[in-house]
């Protein structure tokens, strides 16, 4: 199976599904990223510097804009809420897998948490990445304790599959991940 295509075009328009809108990364992205990026949950379960300054977020959203370029990198889908282009948070989608698998991970602004948006966001994007990416199986993966994490793919129509030992080290420390997967045939 063939890994993604070496350039791929951001949908056009946006996936939008009346509630929530994803588009690219751009620079008006910065307040929000570096706020997430400074909050104390983000850090319990992401990798993102300590103490995280406005370099890192602007290399950061560097990276993630020029992602669509790249096919190398996960490709960056900014969450927003329809009627507002303030980010919400983040999408993406890893290809650096096994072919035609490809990871979901995704990051929340504090202020949107709660709200269902990042299960809203997985939804809209699952088809696409299907489509567009040739995916044959999406993954995302949880840490045990992060419940809310776990909630968002679940209600996405992702299959809890197992934990995966000390596959992930967050912030230094191995940790456990919980392994999540959504098939074509799941979307029913």
């Amino acid at each position: 199976m063939p890994r993604r295509p070496d350039h791929v075009d951001p949908p056009d328009p946006p996936l939008s599904d009346g509630t929530v809108t994803l588009r690219p990364m751009r620079e008006s992205d910065l307040p929000g990223l570096m706020e997430e990026g400074r909050d104390e949950t983000t850090r319990r379960w992401v990798n993102v510097p300590i103490p995280y300054t406005e370099k890192h977020a602007r290399e950061e959203l560097t990276q993630l804009m020029g992602s669509w370029d790249d096919p190398t990198a996960p490709l960056a889908f900014t969450i927003t809420e329809c009627g507002s282009d303030e980010y919400r948070g983040v999408i993406l989608l890893s290809t650096e897998r096994p072919p035609g698998i490809v990871e979901v991970a995704y990051g929340v602004h504090p202020a949107a948490r709660r709200r269902g948006l990042v299960t809203r966001a997985i939804r809209l994007v699952s088809p696409w990445a299907f489509e567009a990416l040739g995916a044959a199986r999406l993954e995302g993966r949880t840490d045990p304790e992060n419940i809310a994490s776990q909630r968002a793919l679940e209600r996405a129509g992702f299959t809890r599959e197992g934990l995966e030992r000390g596959s992930r080290s967050v912030q230094g420390v191995r940790k456990d991940m919980i392994c999540w997967s959504l098939l074509p045939s799941d979307l029913g």
